[in-house]
C-alpha cells in the first residue's frame, strides 16, 4: 500500500469515526428525555401516595411484637402505643400481661422507666438511634407506625425504575444507580402497590453499610383511610441487624388520650 492509499484510508477511517460520533448524541437527548420521563411519572406517583397518607390527630394502638437482634436472644411482647401527631409517642411493654417499660419519646427526647430494674433514662433523642443503630428521625418513626412511606418527599426528586420485571420509585435516577454512587447520601427504593401505599421500602446508606427495610401488608381502612395491619422492619449494619415485627390488634384514632409518665422517688437514674 503506498502512502497516498494509506492517507485516504486513514482520512476514510477517521471521517468513519466522526459519523459514528455524530450518531451518538441524539442518544444523549434520549437518555436525558428519559429521565425527564422518569422522574414525571415517578412525581406523580409520589403525589398519589403523599395524598393518601394516614392522616390522625392522635391515635392509640395495641401491637403484638416480636423483636430480634443479632446481639440478643428473640423477644416477643405487647406494646401498646399513644401518639399525638408530630408531638409525642407514650409506649408502654408489657411481657405476659405485665408493664415492664414504660416509654416516651418527643421529637428531641427519649424517657423511658425499668420497671422490672426500678430504673429510669432520660436523654436527648439521639439516644433512640443508637438503640436502632442507625440514623433515624422522630418523623421517620412516626410514618413507620401509621404505615406512610419514611423519606418520602414532594420537594427531593424521585424517578421511575424499571428494573427486571419489578417496577419501583427511586431517590435516583437510572443513571445514578448504574454508576452505583457512593458519597454518603442516603438512597430510597419504594415498591408502590395497588393501594398506592408502599408496600416494601429499601433504605440504604453504601457509605456506612447500612440498610433499612420496611415491608407492609394487610391494610384496612380506619375512619376512610388504609393502615396497615402488619409491619417488618429489618435494620443491617456492619455490626448488627435487627428485626421488628408489629402485628396490630386494635387501633383507635383522634380519642381522648392521656399521657401518663412520672418516675418513682425509689427508682435510680441509668448512668
Amino acid at each position: 500500500m503506498n502512502k497516498q492509499l494509506l492517507y485516504l484510508f486513514l482520512l476514510l477511517f477517521i471521517s468513519t469515526l466522526l459519523v459514528k460520533c455524530k450518531v451518538k448524541k441524539p442518544l444523549i437527548k434520549e437518555s436525558s428525555a428519559l429521565i425527564h420521563l422518569s422522574k414525571n411519572r415517578a412525581d406523580t406517583i409520589v403525589r398519589k401516595v403523599l395524598q393518601n397518607n394516614f392522616e390522625f390527630e392522635n391515635l392509640k394502638a395495641k401491637i403484638n411484637t416480636k423483636f430480634k437482634s443479632r446481639e440478643k436472644q428473640n423477644l416477643t411482647f405487647g406494646t401498646f402505643i399513644k401518639m399525638h401527631k408530630d408531638s409525642v409517642i407514650h409506649a408502654t411493654i408489657s411481657v405476659l400481661g405485665i408493664p415492664v417499660v414504660v416509654a416516651l419519646i418527643t421529637p428531641d427526647s427519649l424517657k423511658f422507666l425499668n420497671k422490672r430494674d426500678q430504673k429510669y433514662f432520660e436523654g436527648d433523642f439521639s439516644y433512640v438511634s443508637q438503640l436502632l443503630k442507625t440514623e433515624i428521625t422522630f418523623g421517620q418513626i412516626q410514618d413507620l407506625l401509621i404505615g406512610n412511606p419514611i423519606r418520602m418527599d414532594s420537594n427531593t426528586n424521585h424517578y421511575l425504575i424499571q428494573e427486571n420485571e419489578e417496577v419501583y420509585v427511586s431517590s435516583l435516577s437510572q443513571n445514578d444507580l448504574n454508576i452505583k454512587k457512593s458519597n454518603g447520601d442516603w438512597q430510597v427504593k419504594f415498591w408502590i402497590n395497588k393501594l398506592f401505599k408502599a408496600g416494601k421500602t429499601f433504605v440504604f446508606n453504601d457509605s456506612t453499610n447500612t440498610r433499612i427495610e420496611i415491608f407492609q401488608a394487610d391494610y384496612k381502612k380506619i375512619n376512610g383511610k388504609l393502615f396497615p395491619n402488619r409491619t417488618k422492619a429489618e435494620i443491617i449494619t456492619a455490626k448488627d441487624s435487627i428485626s421488628i415485627h408489629l402485628n396490630y390488634q386494635r387501633v383507635k384514632i383522634n380519642t381522648d388520650i392521656e399521657y401518663e409518665y412520672s418516675v418513682p422517688s425509689h427508682y435510680e437514674k441509668y448512668e
